[in-house]
């Protein structure tokens, strides 16, 4: 199974012929992804209904399906997109041939994060795996570490619950830790911010202090990116010991990437269960992609077989 995540770039920000060209070139981006499920961020819709409107028509144009039964008894049908209370919305799409759960559909918007988180269950061959979609907040480096300690208790709560894949822009650093010997590495050691000239907007990343004489000094802060990993939220890319591989910087609309910023914020984080089932990470890094949008969607690969079932 492949699942990968996207943040699509302000899509439907306006109705202009730039805007058209925009979203022609992220649905292109999309097919050419060839995934089996695909988590998306910044749909940019002024109510819920044109929210889910909108991801249906992405949807319908990637050739895939994002709705959802509300029930076993009802036929009606659930978009899969958590309304966000500042206009930045996330969603889910599946191939053909997946089937969600019906009723499975979990959905949290403005009242519970900046942006939104949803979840669906999906019948991935027999096997039933939870997905879900998520976007932290850009500007409050307390507020993402708080809200990523209600993220990891709507995915790993109640006990019980089927294994979970989470695709984000998570908006911070990696601060999983890979064994090395008899030690606990981080897999990413490396600060994207360490050698770069202060700028204002380094105050929603950075931590930061003076020395002797006043001048800041300032490096990456970790502590929502540990809250995951500490909670059961583990990084594919550190559990497979892929090669660090920037998602963002490469964008003429990055503020961080103007200021020769390379991050890595784009992931897909799993649960204890599924750690043992993924097999590969990859970044979709081709020019088609960095045109579309100032992240590049990342794919990871899993194997539902090797997945312990849950009772």
């Amino acid at each position: 199974m492949r699942f990968a995540t996207y943040n699509l770039l302000n899509l439907f920000a306006a109705d202009t012929a730039e805007a058209g060209r925009h979203y022609e070139a992220i649905v292109a981006v999309i097919r050419a992804l060839d995934t089996d499920v695909l988590a998306v961020q910044e749909i940019l819709a002024p109510d819920a209904a044109a929210a889910a409107e909108r991801l249906r028509g992405l949807a319908d144009d990637a050739g895939m399906r994002c709705e959802v039964p509300s029930s076993p008894e009802s036929p009606a049908l659930d978009a899969a997109v958590a309304f966000g209370g500042h206009g930045y919305h996330v969603g889910l799409m599946w191939r053909d041939g997946i089937e969600p759960i019906p009723g499975s559909l979990r959905c949290y918007g403005g009242r519970d994060f900046w942006h939104g988180l949803a979840l669906v269950m999906l019948d991935v061959g027999g096997t039933r795996i939870r997905h879900g979609s998520f976007h932290a907040t850009p500007f409050s480096r307390g507020m993402r570490a708080d809200q990523n300690e209600r993220l990891v208790a709507a995915v790993t709560r109640p006990v019980g619950e089927p294994p979970v894949l989470v695709g984000a822009d998570w908006n911070t650093e990696c601060a999983d830790r890979i064994q090395a010997g008899h030690a606990w590495d981080l897999y990413e050691p490396a600060d994207p911010y360490a050698d770069v000239e202060w700028f204002a907007d380094l105050i929603y990343q950075c931590q930061w202090d003076y020395d002797e004489r006043g001048h800041r000094r300032h490096w990456a802060d970790r502590r929502p990116g540990d809250v995951l990993w500490t909670g059961g939220l583990h990084d594919v890319a550190a559990v497979t010991g892929a090669g660090w591989q920037a998602t963002t910087g490469h964008h003429p609309a990055d503020v961080y990437g103007a200021h020769g910023v390379r991050r890595r914020i784009d992931a897909v984080r799993v649960t204890g269960p599924l750690v043992p089932a993924v097999r590969a990470h990859h970044v979709h890094d081709t020019k088609p992609a960095r045109a579309a949008s100032d992240h590049l969607p990342v794919t990871v690969e899993y194997q539902p077989s090797a997945v312990p079932v849950t009772p």
